[in-house]
């Protein structure tokens, strides 16, 4: 009995994630990004601007040498398990 509790608000919670992360900040993200991260079906791009990005409603202050830049944390649901091309051509 307690195992199919544990197991149906696992479920239960599992869907309520599912449901919200593809929504969570999803009104900035940009076209390319070269410092890309994709976890649990979420992308997140970690390249860093000098200034906060117009959209950007979860921006954090970064340090990179002496300059302080800005890194939008903003995530969208993944796109065919990729996060998308890069902005420098290697």
């Amino acid at each position: 009995m307690k195992n199919t509790k544990l197991v149906a608000i696992l479920v239960l919670q599992a869907i309520l994630v599912m449901g919200i992360l593809p929504h969570m900040n999803a009104n900035y993200f940009p076209k390319c990004c070269d410092k890309c991260r994709s976890f649990s079906g979420v992308d997140v791009c970690d390249d860093a601007h000098p200034q906060c990005p117009k959209g950007c409603s979860t921006c954090r202050a970064v340090q990179t040498g002496r300059v302080k830049m800005f890194r939008c944390a903003n995530m969208r649901s993944t796109i065919n398990g990729t996060c998308g091309p890069r902005c420098k051509k290697n």
